[in-house]
């Protein structure tokens, strides 16, 4: 059996292994194909959702340069480029953090076990 890295190598697995008996039978083919097409499509409204979020964040930066030098002119191209670039650099700032306060929980509740087994010990 190959190493499943992918969800169609999941798939391809899935079916070689359905064929594999005496008598394959249909349905768990179909299932196992409807289970690919759903992981598909959850990627696809994932993906969509942030190419949304991403659209929001320039369109802000884009007004924000407009109501402070207002029309967006050669000359003030960067100001907008600065502003995008800010825009989309707070949602991977804010990824980061969560990361890092997700950690601290982690660390947190490990460190309070560890306190009170010695107290009690």
């Amino acid at each position: 059996m190959r190493k499943i890295v992918t969800r169609r190598g999941k798939l391809e697995n899935k079916i070689r292994i359905i064929l594999s008996d005496p008598k394959p039978e249909v349905g768990p083919i179909l299932d196992a194909v409807d289970d690919f097409e759903k992981d598909n499509i959850a990627t696809i409204d994932k993906l969509k959702k942030k190419k949304q979020i991403d659209s929001k964040r320039i369109n802000g930066a884009l007004r924000q340069t407009i109501q402070a030098h207002g029309p967006i002119t050669k000359l003030l191209i960067g100001s907008a480029t600065k502003r995008i670039h800010g825009a989309l650099l707070t949602n991977e700032i804010e990824k980061e953090e969560k990361k890092f306060s997700i950690k601290s929980l982690i660390i947190g509740f490990i460190i309070g076990i560890i306190s009170t087994i010695i107290l009690f010990i």
